[in-house]
């Protein structure tokens, strides 16, 4: 029986990056709204064009599992086929949703300008993201014949170039810090980042004081539960476990998060409105922060969690293109 351990067996999960340029069949210029970034937009285009590019029964009678358009798509075969991983991951073992492993980013449909180009920053998270590497290429291109709905138009695109880096475990990218001394977070994209009230309610943090403990917190834990599935380990780590194993890494990552002093911020709240949520009905608010800290004290202790955080970003919503972060240091850019 395989034992896994919460603080090793999960740096060992791999991370590959891609790039694609892509080239707009008009100018591209988001405007604010509530309720919508060009992160959902992005992520949105990604869930609606991958039904029928991966979707294994789209060419036999069965049809595509989404035929539903009014309903939250739904897929039959969920053991044939890879969708629900990439998709909107479910645990049926620890009873949790997980982030999309797909991530997607394009800081130039960002800006405040009208752009023809924009690169298209893409992560695969896990095992199963970049076993499927090809089909997500197919579903990026796939988004481009779709187009990003931009003010009730659709804006297409084409992908003239597709660039693949390393993969690399998370070991190996902690490989490459080495010793840091310095250390500096952007939060790029607005954070969404909940707490418990005394009350026991949750509610998003807005204030200027990073709360880098409670972050940490779920980084390790999501990390664990997501390498545990991603192994596909099954009954083998039951629920129960599953959840006491990702608690040890949480406890850790906040001992190691107590460590660390905020030297200084510069981080702004943010509030985008409401977004509504098919699978939960309700409406969603979107409120958090973005901005700069500056990190000291026992950075090596922290430094599994940290460079996590900068790979993957944090926070609800992160597959939707919130809490994207960069982590400077005096020797490395993440």
């Amino acid at each position: 029986m395989f034992v896994y351990d919460p603080l090793q067996h999960p740096f060992e999960l791999p991370i590959q990056k891609m790039r694609a340029h892509c080239i707009t069949e008009r100018p591209l210029l988001f405007q604010q709204r509530q309720g919508s970034t060009p992160g959902t937009t992005l992520a949105g285009a990604f869930g609606t064009a991958l039904w029928p590019v991966v979707c294994a029964y789209k060419e036999t009678t069965e049809g595509l599992c989404n035929s539903l358009p009014t309903d939250e798509p739904h897929c039959h075969h969920q053991e044939e086929c890879i969708l629900p991983w990439l998709y909107k991951p479910y645990s049926i073992v620890h009873r949790r949703n997980f982030a999309r492993p797909v991530l997607l980013r394009a800081a130039e449909l960002e800006g405040e300008v009208a752009v023809e180009t924009f690169n298209l920053e893409v992560t695969l998270w896990g095992r199963h993201a970049i076993a499927a590497r090809s089909a997500i290429k197919k579903t990026l291109q796939q988004m481009g014949q779709l187009g990003l709905n931009n003010e009730g138009q659709q804006v297409h695109f084409t992908i003239s170039e597709f660039r693949e880096s390393e993969c690399l475990t998370l070991k190996q990218h902690l490989e490459r810090v080495g010793h840091i001394q310095s250390l500096l977070l952007e939060f790029q994209t607005p954070f969404l980042h909940q707490e418990r009230t005394l009350e026991g309610k949750r509610q998003f943090h807005t204030e200027r004081v990073l709360p880098i403990v409670g972050i940490l917190g779920n980084v390790a834990y999501n990390l664990v539960a997501w390498d545990i599935e991603d192994r596909e380990l099954g009954e083998e780590v039951e629920g129960k476990t599953r959840h006491n194993l990702a608690r040890l890494a949480r406890d850790e990552a906040w001992n190691a998060a107590e460590k660390l002093v905020v030297i200084r911020t510069h981080l702004s709240a943010i509030e985008m409105g409401e977004r509504y949520s098919r699978g939960n009905k309700k409406l969603i608010p979107l409120q958090g922060f973005i901005g700069l800290a500056e990190v000291g004290g026992d950075l090596e202790l922290a430094l599994p969690w940290l460079v996590t955080l900068a790979l993957a970003g944090g926070g609800q919503k992160r597959a939707m293109g919130f809490g994207s972060v960069r982590m400077w240091t005096d020797s490395i850019l993440f």
